[in-house]
């Protein structure tokens, strides 16, 4: 039986915050039913042993949450979660006390799109710092702080925002000296045990009209991830937020039948010879971090 290193599980679409680094989609907004949830779960539980409940949308609006959450621990999967950590103090008990949820991924670069003063940052930021003081004093879980690499010249309001952040980071870790305007993507630093900085360029999603990178590459896609959109559909990976390689409805399918479909096999394959089939993986520049 295929098995992954996660699996995407889309429970909403919907956000409290209109940010540009997020497409606003066609598809219509809603929260995946907990019994809908609980049916996709039974289904995916054989082929991994981690959730992320996201691709996009903001995970601590779902109203149902906390079943969401319990159905992952009665089903032994463990949860990562990615927010943009506006609604983490209202949420804070919940998640400080769920048994499931193993990572919690905070992407600080949402507060640089809302464009408020040091003031509303530093509230916003104080708020994040309160949940890692409980959840590294309470808890094992990991907290994965992320923000973009924002040279001068792209976008000054932006970086201004970034270095005002880093220091307040590097003053509630108590750091010995700065954190570096710029981090080498992909590697992360410690600030803490299990808390971490990573730094990365600002991705573009592939969808239309992306232009194409070329037609040749790999992509870990259907190898160490799946995700399933919050209706149910099933597609390659967490970046096909449009659903432009639907591989079948989770539904009407089982996961296998879906994976072993003619388009999901001529995609691995495509992939095993560095060989891009679809017009989606052409455009997408993530992939060219493999």
């Amino acid at each position: 039986m295929k098995r992954f290193k996660k699996i995407f599980i889309e429970i909403t679409n919907r956000c409290n915050l209109s940010c540009s680094f997020c497409q606003p989609g066609n598809r219509p907004k809603a929260f995946m039913r907990p019994e809908d949830f609980a049916g996709i779960v039974r289904q995916v539980q054989d082929h991994t042993d981690y959730l992320s409940l996201h691709v996009l949308g903001e995970p601590l609006l779902h109203p149902d949450l906390e079943r969401l959450l319990s159905i992952c621990r009665d089903n032994s999967l463990k949860v990562n979660l990615t927010t943009n950590a506006t609604l983490l103090p209202e949420r804070q008990a919940l998640l400080l006390n769920s048994p499931a949820l193993r990572q919690i991924n905070i992407s600080l670069h949402s507060i640089t799109e809302q464009g408020g003063d040091e003031q509303a940052i530093q509230e916003y930021l104080a708020g994040i710092f309160v949940f890692i003081r409980q959840a590294t004093a309470t808890t094992r879980l990991y907290i994965s702080l992320r923000l973009w690499n924002t040279p001068e010249e792209e976008n000054a309001g932006a970086c201004r925002i970034n270095k005002f952040i880093l220091q307040a980071l590097a003053g509630f870790f108590c750091l010995a000296a700065p954190i570096p305007d710029q981090l080498t993507p992909g590697h992360g630093t410690a600030l803490a045990p299990r808390v971490f900085l990573s730094r990365n360029r600002r991705f573009t999603w592939p969808h239309g009209p992306a232009p194409v990178q070329g037609e040749s590459g790999f992509c870990h896609g259907l190898r160490n991830q799946v995700a399933i959109l919050v209706d149910g559909t099933v597609v390659p990976c967490c970046l096909d937020a449009e659903a432009d390689i639907p591989l079948g409805s989770i539904y009407t399918q089982s996961l296998s039948e879906i994976l072993a479909s003619p388009r999901a096999t001529r995609l691995y394959e495509g992939f095993s010879r560095r060989r891009l089939v679809e017009p989606l993986c052409r455009r997408c520049t993530f992939r060219q971090s493999f």
